[in-house]
């Protein structure tokens, strides 16, 4: 049994997701989600290099774990401690426009498939001034999702 759910939000990911149109089928007499979860995570986590607001600290913490980072590794990245970097995902302590910027060229370059200066054009420390931290769900419309993950 199948049908499609007109928003849902998804909390899977360590944030809420407002999925659109979402395919969902009966498992065990339960209604789940039916997409690829992996196909959502990427997507999601080019959605956030995008994202047109500074990120929160639960989406830095998402997009370090789906690079397979340690607080750590991605403070020696950045040049902070660990302790800095469990701060800003735990929202602490905030990072400042600059840093948001650097983090976000940071992950994309450890993805091959996307260009640096696309990505500055649209987020750069201007834009992001202006923008205040959005306290809506991050939002996917799974139709799109769907074409990449063909």
């Amino acid at each position: 049994m199948e049908r499609k759910k007109e928003t849902f939000i998804f909390n899977g990911l360590g944030f809420p997701i407002q999925l659109i149109d979402c395919p969902m089928k009966k498992v065990i007499g339960e209604w789940v989600i039916d997409i690829n979860l992996n196909a959502l995570q990427l997507f999601v986590f080019k959605g956030l290099i995008h994202k047109p607001s500074p990120l929160t600290g639960r989406e830095l913490r998402f997009m370090r774990k789906f690079m397979d980072l340690t607080t750590e590794d991605l403070g020696k990245k950045l040049g902070v401690t660990h302790a800095t970097v469990v701060k800003w995902e735990k929202e602490q302590s905030n990072m400042s426009l600059v840093q948001d910027v650097y983090i976000r060229m940071l992950f994309m370059g450890m993805l091959k498939d996307m260009e640096i200066n696309s990505i500055f054009k649209e987020i750069n420390p201007e834009t992001l001034a202006e923008s205040k931290v959005s306290k809506k769900p991050f939002a996917v419309n799974t139709a799109e999702l769907l074409k990449t993950a063909v």
